[in-house]
Order: C-alpha cells, then structure tokens, then sequence
C-alpha cells in the first residue's frame, strides 16, 4: 500500500469523528492527522522497515507510542555519524512538538476527569437513605464518562446485580438487570470478577464477547466489548461491585478509566457505610417511638391489642391467630428490639435472633446485617447451641420466654408488661 493509499485510509477512518471501534481515547481528527504526516515523512527517511504503519495510529496512546518510535529510530540515525539533513532536523522538532500538545490534552482531559469525580462523590453524599444512595449510583457512575454502568451486591459469594444504568435505552437497562438476577455469578474462581474479592483491586477486561471467564448472560445481553470494574468495600468486606464501559463511545476502557471508577467505588463503600448507619438511626429512632407510645397507652390504661397477639388488657398471649403478621409485624419488631439482651449471645448473634424471630429468612437477615448467608447459618448454630434449642422455632420461643420473664421480674408496671 502506497503512502497516499494509506492516509487516506487512515482519514476515511477519522470521518467518523475519530473514533476506532474497540480502541482507546481518541485524538481530534487534526491532531491524528499530523501524526501519520509526521510518519509518512520518517519512513521515506528512515528504515520504514523499522518503523509502525500508519494504521498503528489509533487512539491517543498509540499516536505517543509511534511518536517515540519515530524519535527513537531519529536519534538512532543521527548516532551514526551521518550528516543530520534539514528534514530529519524539522521532523524532530515536529515530534516534539505533536508530544507536548498530546500529553497537555492528556493532562487537561485528566483535570477534567477528577472534577467528574469530584461531582459524582458529591451527589453520593446527598443521599440519606442506602436505597435511595443505591438508586443513583449506577446513573451517578456514568457521569465520570462511561455509557453503561452495574452496581451489584456480593452475597454469599454470589454477584448479583441491584441497578443497571444505560445511557439513552432504559429498556436496554431491565433487560440486563433481570438477566443478572436471573443468573447470578458464583464467585468462586471461574469469573475474573472473583479477584475483586480476592484482592480488593479493579481491574479492566477487553475482548470480553471472546474471553472465557466473564458473566456470559451480561456480556450477551450488554454486547460489551470491553469494561472495567471496581469492588465496594463496606466495613473491610467488599460487599459489592461497580462495573462501567464505553459502548456508544465505540472504545476500549483505558487505565484512566480504570482509576477514576475505583476513586468513585471507595466513595460509594463509605457513603454506604454512612448511609447504613443512617439507616440504623432511623430504625432506632421509630422503634423508639413505637416504645414510648405503648409506654404512654399503658399508663392511660389502653394497651389494645397487647405486645404479641389480640390479649385481654394488653396480656401477652403468644399463640394468637395472626400473631406477628400484617400491623402486628411492627409492634413485634417493637417488642423483640426492646428486649433485654441474653447475656450467653454476643451482639451479633443477638441481632440475627431477633430478625429471625421477625420470621426472616438467612438471606433476608444477610441482606440486612450486610454479611454473607453462610455467616448467617453458622451464627445461627451457635445460637442453637447456646440456647439449647433443637430448631429455630425452639431458640425464638426459649429466648423470648426468657427475656418475658426476666423483663415481668423486673417490672413494676401495669400486667400487660408482665
């Protein structure tokens, strides 16, 4: 192919605007143009032999790396002890020129990138509540400059996406959400996703339609040609996964990419961890105001329904039809929050009892404490074994009889206390 030949076909690529489908970063058409000028001159110069093709020049990255080569193969020549000619002179002072302009657009576009950051971390700490925190992020992580973002959840070793955000197709957005849901991802060293969890570290995947080792349901609903993805850290646990990619842009993620997701997915872990705690708050706070109104209806006589089931007076009678189901359910939350804590049960293991005294499931109470549900099942054996119980059903009816009688014993309040 001619020197001609190839510029022009270089420029008919660049009349898309200068995007390259599957390539990095891309130049501004004039830019690109004088680096290929640049190495069309080198090579009727120089050993062309030694140097890249014009079709190398695809992306910004590319056009600093045949730049230094030209240079290098320059410098080479001039090492000789050959007479430099004027035109091998220009086109040094050419290259160096083309460098700097590029690593300044590289350094501003940089700058640009950060203060996206910046701006999406703000409007991380505007949430006040996980979910609502959950519901922007994935729109929120396009606004660093991706097209297509996940947020997924790590549960008992399985990925599990909660929220899709596609740029211009929400549509496009559900079918990949419930494609996710619908085949959630072991974690167990077959997906390259695992190393998240393994090493606290993002990573970048290209040629993900033909790469063994991605989430296939994903990669073939999302049509991704390549991604980077960052883990969530919440309490030194990764609790989740931000995955990003630049579809519309028809590129490649590059190593910039990669970096502002992971500044991005640190702010999201500590804005969920804040959050989390906010929400605790809340749950305290009606739970607190729950109490103080059965406080106030036991002193004005009026228990109505009682703690537990429809008992006279207020009585506690725990095997009540449609005891701790529909209005009920939130006056046993009441009653099990308020309870004393069995001094045999650490902490931990006494928050699980009460959810599961609230008919949770393990993943339920997973989801809620924010642990794995093998961590569920092993507090709840202890749990078992602490209290003597043969099931579930058993350690709730033990624990809540206990704490019954240690609270009527102390008590010195009306009888639907005691």
């Amino acid at each position: 192919m001619g020197e001609s030949t190839s510029r022009v076909a270089f420029m008919r690529r660049c009349d898309t605007g200068g995007r390259w489908p599957g390539q990095g970063r891309r130049m501004s058409r004039p830019q690109a143009a004088r680096v290929v000028d640049v190495l069309l001159a080198a090579r009727r110069q120089l050993d062309d032999g030694r140097l890249p093709h014009p079709e190398h020049v695809v992306d910004l990255g590319s056009a600093r790396g045949v730049l230094r080569a030209v240079w290098a193969e320059a410098m080479a020549s001039l090492g000789s002890g050959s007479t430099p000619s004027p035109e091998l002179v220009s086109m040094l002072g050419e290259i160096k020129e083309i460098d700097e302009q590029l690593l300044l657009d590289q350094l501003a576009h940089s700058d640009r990138a950060l203060q996206r950051v910046r701006s999406a971390l703000a409007q991380l700490g505007e949430a006040r509540t996980s979910t609502a925190l959950l519901d922007t992020a994935a729109a929120t992580a396009c606004g660093l400059g991706f097209d297509r973002s996940i947020v997924s959840r790590v549960a008992d070793s399985l990925w599990i996406p909660e929220r899709v955000h596609v740029e211009r197709d929400p549509a496009w957005a559900e079918e990949i959400l419930a494609l996710g849901r619908t085949h959630p991802q072991p974690l167990d060293g077959r997906i390259v996703e695992t190393e998240m969890v393994r090493r606290r570290t993002s990573l970048m995947v290209d040629e993900v339609q033909e790469r063994p080792g991605v989430n296939k349901p994903i990669a073939d609903a999302s049509m991704s040609r390549s991604y980077c993805a960052a883990p969530i850290v919440v309490h030194g646990v990764v609790a989740g996964f931000v995955h990003g990619d630049c579809y519309y842009q028809q590129r490649n993620v590059d190593t910039l990419d990669r970096q502002l997701l992971t500044l991005y997915a640190q702010g999201l872990g500590q804005a969920l961890t804040r959050t989390m705690v906010l929400d605790e708050m809340s749950q305290i706070r009606a739970d607190v105001d729950r109490l103080a109104r059965r406080i106030t209806d036991a002193r004005e006589g009026d228990l109505g329904d009682g703690w537990w089931g429809h008992g006279e007076n207020g009585r506690i009678t725990e095997g009540a039809p449609g005891a701790a189901t529909g209005p009920q359910r939130s006056v046993v939350d009441g009653f099990l929050r308020s309870a004393p804590v069995d001094p045999s049960l650490t902490r931990r293991e006494v928050e699980v009892l009460r959810l599961m005294a609230t008919g949770d499931t393990n993943a339920r109470i997973a989801t809620r404490l924010v642990i794995s549900e093998g961590t569920v099942k092993s507090h709840v054996k202890h749990i078992l074994r602490k209290l003597g119980a043969a099931n579930r059903a058993e350690a709730v009816s033990h624990w809540l009889r206990a704490e019954h009688d240690r609270a009527g014993r102390q008590s010195t309040g009306p009888v639907g206390y005691r």
